[in-house]
């Protein structure tokens, strides 16, 4: 048997206006699969403009990646964070430890590897 990349839950959370942004942005590391949640946050409108923050609707993206493609994903993240105005968020991982079914497997993990090892189309 092959030896599998491990998955991630990667969590983003981000400005509502932004979501359509970091949704396709996270596409380029092979992210098959997302789901978007929506958000409002607590703070009050003086935490608000004293952390810096644009607004308080707030999206959740919720992404599964492989472990090999985390670290340049996050990388990536951290700038756009950085450099995209109103663009700033969090971002984090939580192990996903099974799963049942080889097919749900290539689902999350964008392997397109038929049964017998060769490469789908």
């Amino acid at each position: 048997m092959k030896n599998l990349p491990k998955l991630k839950m990667l969590i983003t959370v981000i400005d509502r206006s932004k979501t359509l942004f970091y949704v396709d942005l996270l596409e380029q590391f092979e992210v098959n699969v997302q789901m978007v949640l929506y958000g409002r946050g607590t703070a009050n409108s003086q935490m608000i403009q004293l952390l810096g923050l644009a607004e308080s609707d707030k999206s959740v993206i919720i992404s599964y990646i492989r472990e090999d493609r985390i670290k340049d994903a996050m990388d990536t993240l951290e700038e756009k964070f950085h450099k995209v105005k109103n663009g700033k968020g969090i971002a984090y991982t939580v192990p996903f430890d099974s799963i049942i079914g080889v097919a749900m497997y290539q689902l999350l993990s964008n392997d397109r590897t038929g049964k017998e090892g060769e490469r789908k189309a």
